[in-house]
Formats: C-alpha cells, sequence, structure tokens
C-alpha cells in the first residue's frame, strides 16, 4: 500500500495520458471495456475506464486483485468456467464479465500496485500475439506511472530546497509564497543571513517542468555561494557558470537578487531581466524597479549592475514571478494595484491562491516574495 501511496494515483482525477492507453486498448481488441486499475487495501480504483464499469469496486471483487499477485498476464477466457470468479458478483450481475485479460503495472520498489485490463461480456480467446499486444500497451501505463511518480518526487525534494521560516530579523519581516503550474516549479525564492545581512532571491528559470526545476536548484546553490559579493557580481559568476547548460537547453534565467543591511534599511541589489519588483511606501506610493539588464545565460562577458533604495519604515519590497503578471492580463497598472494591497495583508498565501484562480488563472509559476520593514 505504501507503493501505491507514492505515486499519487489513487482517489486522483482522469489525465490524457491513461485515458488514451485505455481508449486504444478498447479499439484494439474490441472489448466491451478497458480500465487502469489500481488496488488499495480494500478496494480496486479505477484511474482511467473505458465501459460501463464502477469507479470504485470492493477488493475482493476484483479481478485484477488477483493478477497483481503474479508477475504474468491473467486471461479468463470464460469467467464462468472458472471456480475462482464463477460466484463474483460482477460475473453473476453488471457487468457481467465473461473475458477478462490483466497485465500487472508496478509501483515505486517495484511492487505491483495494479492493472492494465480489458474484459468483455462474452467468452474470447486470448493469443500469445494479443497478449504481447497488452504488455506492450501495459509498458506505455507504466511509463506514464513512472513520470508520475517521479515528478511527485522531484516535487518533494524541490520544496525542502525552499527556505523555511524567515530568519530573525528584529524590524523586519520577509515572507513567499508559490503555486507551481506542475508538480515542479520553475520559479524560486530563497533568503538567508550572511555576516548579519539579509540575502534574498526570487528567479524564474523560462520553462516548466523537469529542465526548468533542475536549474532552479543549480542557481540557488550559485547565488548562496557567491553571498560574499555584491548582488551584480553573484549575477555574472553565475550566469558564466551556467551559459553552456543554458544554451543546450535554449533557456535563460531572469533574476532579483538582494541584500538587506537591517541597521540602515538600505537595500542593494541587481536585476537580471525581470523587472517586477515594486517598492512599496509606508503610504501605499508605489514604484517599480524596472531593468535593462539582460537575463542570465544570454551570452558570454554580460555585466550586471547594482543598484539601492532604502526601505524606511513601513515600507514594502514586493518581488512577483511573471506569472503573477499573466494573472492580470499583463498589464503593469493592475499587476501594481494588485501589489499594493498585499503589504497590509494578513495571509499572502490566500491573496495570491485568490488571484491564482481568477477566470484568468496562470498556466505559469506563481511565486511572491515580500520584505517589510515593520
Amino acid at each position: 500500500m505504501k507503493s501505491l501511496a507514492e505515486t499519487g494515483l489513487l482517489d486522483s482525477p482522469a489525465e490524457e495520458g491513461f485515458d488514451r492507453i485505455t481508449r486504444l486498448a478498447q479499439k484494439l481488441f474490441g472489448v466491451s471495456a478497458a480500465s487502469v486499475a489500481l488496488i488499495a487495501q480494500d478496494r480496486q480504483f479505477l484511474k482511467s475506464v473505458v465501459g460501463d464499469l464502477n469507479v470504485n469496486t470492493p477488493r475482493a471483487e476484483s479481478f485484477c486483485s488477483h493478477t497483481i499477485l503474479t508477475p504474468n498476464t491473467l486471461v479468463i477466457e470464460d469467467a464462468q468456467q472458472d471456480d475462482r470468479f464463477s460466484n463474483n458478483p460482477l460475473v453473476l450481475g453488471q457487468p457481467n464479465i465473461r473475458f477478462y485479460a490483466g497485465e500487472p503495472l508496478q509501483g515505486p520498489g517495484g511492487h505491483n500496485i495494479g492493472t492494465l485490463c480489458i474484459i468483455d461480456d462474452v467468452p474470447r480467446t486470448f493469443s500469445e500475439e494479443q497478449k504481447q499486444v497488452l504488455q506492450d500497451l501495459a509498458a506505455i501505463a507504466q511509463r506514464e506511472i513512472n513520470v508520475r511518480t517521479d515528478l511527485k518526487n522531484g516535487a518533494k525534494i524541490q520544496q525542502a530546497h525552499l527556505p523555511g521560516n524567515s530568519p530573525s530579523l528584529p524590524g523586519y519581516s520577509i515572507s513567499a509564497c508559490s503555486r507551481p503550474a506542475g508538480d515542479l516549479s520553475g520559479d524560486f525564492h530563497d533568503w538567508h543571513l550572511h555576516n548579519g545581512r539579509l540575502r534574498f532571491t526570487l528567479a524564474d528559470v523560462m520553462g516548466k517542468g523537469t529542465g526548468p526545476a533542475i536549474l532552479t536548484a543549480t542557481v540557488r546553490a550559485g547565488l548562496r555561494a557567491t553571498a560574499d559579493r555584491e548582488p551584480s557580481e553573484a549575477l555574472t559568476a553565475v550566469s558564466e557558470e551556467l551559459l553552456s547548460n543554458l544554451a543546450r537547453t535554449e533557456s535563460f534565467v531572469t533574476a532579483f537578487h538582494a541584500e538587506l543591511d537591517p541597521a540602515t534599511g538600505i537595500v542593494r541589489y541587481a536585476d537580471a531581466g525581470h523587472g517586477l519588483a515594486h517598492h512599496v511606501t509606508a503610504g501605499s506610493a508605489i514604484t517599480r524597479l524596472s531593468t535593462l539588464n539582460a537575463p542570465l545565460g544570454i551570452m558570454p562577458g554580460m555585466q550586471w549592475h547594482t543598484h539601492s533604495l532604502t526601505l524606511n519604515h513601513g515600507d514594502s519590497l514586493i518581488i512577483p514571478s511573471d506569472g503573477v503578471l499573466e494573472l492580470l492580463n499583463e498589464d503593469l497598472k493592475e499587476l501594481a494595484t494588485a501589489l499594493q494591497l498585499l503589504p497590509a495583508s494578513t495571509d499572502v498565501a490566500t491573496d495570491l491562491n485568490r488571484l491564482a484562480l481568477s477566470p484568468g488563472a496562470s498556466t505559469d509559476d506563481v511565486t511572491v516574495l515580500i520584505l517589510r520593514r515593520n
């Protein structure tokens, strides 16, 4: 059961990747139904189904619960003539199963967790050639399971690398909220204290999925390793380090990287093509910190510049990713209006989720970092 739980598939919504396989199986074999079935402790759950089958069935009645006990294809050519199934409610009543063929599917660690199966309401013979076709389709379903499991595990690792509680910094607070478009995010935020100063970053790797997620970890590690340098010098060093990787993936990284001196409120920052950070004063005046500097990884020899601003008491520095701008119809004025409200927010995560679930919801990763001087 642990292996099944690790996939995150039990009781999850239908997905086209699996539905395509069951549709193909039903058409290829000309049967009444096909499904990707997952076997839980007390029931069978159909992740994908074509035909008139219940999504949930007691495990005791499930044909697939027999299939997962063997590494081989289970074929029942006539269930009424098989002592194991002749009195099964699914044979005696709807869906009147007479023929069944199932191929085991595995979860993490190689444990059988379910099947790709086909059924019909009339007896059938099943040749070795047909068995091979079912095995080939099951291999495709198995890849779908493996990819989703890898993404779930990758998301857990990525979450573990995000900063935890904000550092103790009397007079200031820093917080962030992130909503990936999928399991893995191309956005990242980070903060840590270095020699009594707060270093913080929001970066966005172009694209979504595994590749950008790997690059976010590399960028974060590079910026942490250059904490003793000016923000602009840190960006230069990381860009040169990443140049070949970014070129191979045809990607680039926008980033806002900064350092706060808590004693003075001075923030020294460098912006690599991000251009969405906003300074909100205690009186709610808002200024966007635009930039002419390019993203990281565009070409060798690029230079970035360090700028500064002062956070007075009651001021905030708010840095959204471009997924937030997408939520607001790519309108910078709408973005400024929305960000003006965040310094007074008592629950940034709720406010961001409200935006994320709006009618024009973004298909991009969405992240916001807020530094306040109380």
